[in-house]
């Protein structure tokens, strides 16, 4: 693939064009969609004066899917960012090579920057980094059928705003290189962030990324993330364009960050849902269904039935919850452990989750080796952080982490059934909403 950039009127243009071995259709979950990526930056930044490597990094998550046997890109790199790069990647190379660039260092002063969701886990993250950390949501501009609506997210980041965060928003449509519409790589909405780092005095590049993600809570198996390709790949693609990940909420659930969030003076930014508006979460979407139950267990509410009988009816929830495993088992399992109800569809869900025997008590701690994430500069700060929500995991809770494995409830034949007959008796008592 071969990629060419220029600028017009502020924006910052990269188009793709592919070569024979590129490919088109990398699953048969997605393709290639658009060829033209644009960004709108700040009429402040020169986009010539963008380090080469920056650029290149930003390339690389937008295309990445899609490279064949090599990616030329638009200007020629750093060898210590092209070094690493080919030294990791098999599958392609990248360039041209400029041997007398000097790669991308930050100043001393420089500061975190976030790639920022309005979300619960991206709002946790940034409560408990500095508050020097400038937040950048990259903005996708919509079309008239998408479900996605930009209200609460907007919303949050004026109130970000208003709190004294140096919070950006960064027109970006890189989403629709893929179709179906989406990131080509879970960390390419910190394109904006990457591509403003010297004009925003940046460091490091952080992400609301948790424990479920990093270290496969919730999933089959614990995962070593940090010696995992994900982390040794893209964290050091960005360490070596001199912006290594910060990741303040890796060790800590999806439980910790909404607890976080239930306490932080920041947390009222803070909305997950992506198709309601400001404060009015849409109540159908998968999202809300699993954080409804999640703040209900934490503030130690009596659920009523006649609240149940809105959750449940959810027609994407029920998808959801008729797979195995559930995505976020772990999750649902903590909450109906927490909360009591004879209702009979909140009924067969507690009885399908609680193969986790134990009430995952851990799940509310964090996970101290997730320090190992976060640059030394801003360990201690961080940590102490933390420490104001959540307690530390002991080495008994710890272990419980380590040897999470869900196999024997993804073999069961009894929770097939299970989830199967909470599936059917939810799609069977959808009715419209009103």
């Amino acid at each position: 693939m071969r990629v060419t950039m220029y600028a017009v009127s502020g924006i910052l243009r990269f188009q793709l064009e592919t070569e024979k071995n590129d490919i088109l259709e990398p699953s048969e979950k997605f393709r290639l969609g658009s060829r033209i990526v644009e960004i709108h930056l700040p009429s402040g930044l020169d986009p010539d004066s963008i380090h080469p490597d920056h650029i290149a990094l930003c390339i690389i998550m937008i295309t990445h899917p899609f490279i064949g046997d090599s990616l030329v890109l638009p200007k020629p790199v750093s060898e210590r960012f092209s070094k690493f790069h080919n030294l990791k990647s098999s599958r392609y190379s990248i360039g041209p090579v400029d041997q007398n660039l000097k790669p991308w260092e930050p100043g001393i002063n420089y500061r975190p920057g976030l790639a920022f969701s309005g979300g619960v886990d991206s709002t946790a993250a940034l409560a408990v980094m500095p508050p020097t950390t400038a937040p950048v949501f990259m903005d996708r501009p919509t079309g008239k059928k998408s479900l996605y609506n930009k209200d609460a997210v907007i919303q949050s980041c004026l109130q970000v705003q208003r709190l004294g965060y140096d919070m950006r928003l960064i027109q970006c449509d890189l989403e629709y290189v893929r179709d179906p519409v989406g990131f080509p790589v879970d960390v390419a909405n910190s394109v904006p962030a990457v591509l403003m780092a010297d004009y925003l005095k940046l460091d490091c590049i952080g992400f609301g990324t948790i424990m479920e993600s990093t270290y496969g809570t919730g999933h089959r198996l614990f995962r070593d993330y940090p010696n995992g390709t994900h982390y040794t790949y893209w964290g050091g693609l960005f360490k070596a364009a001199g912006l290594p990940f910060i990741l303040p909420v890796a060790g800590i659930s999806e439980v910790g960050t909404s607890i976080i969030v239930s306490q932080a003076p920041l947390g009222m930014v803070a909305q997950s849902c992506m198709r309601g508006v400001w404060k009015k979460p849409c109540l159908n979407c998968w999202k809300c269904f699993r954080k409804q139950l999640l703040d209900n267990a934490i503030l130690k509410n009596q659920v009523e039935a006649q609240y149940l009988d809105e959750l449940f009816n959810n027609k994407e929830a029920s998808r959801f919850l008729g797979r195995v495993p559930i995505k976020h088992e772990n999750v649902l399992a903590w909450s109906t452990h927490r909360l009591n109800s004879e209702h009979q569809l909140y009924s067969l869900l507690k009885e399908r989750v609680q193969g986790h025997k134990e009430k995952l008590e851990w799940l509310e701690k964090w996970y101290s080796p997730s320090i190992d994430l976060i640059p030394e500069k801003y360990q201690e700060k961080i940590k102490e952080k933390i420490s104001r929500y959540l307690l530390t995991m002991n080495e008994l809770e710890e272990q419980e982490l380590t040897s999470w494995d869900m196999n024997d409830i993804i073999s069961s034949e009894k929770v097939a059934k299970q989830s199967l007959r909470l599936s059917q008796e939810m799609s069977s008592r959808l009715r419209p909403r009103r």
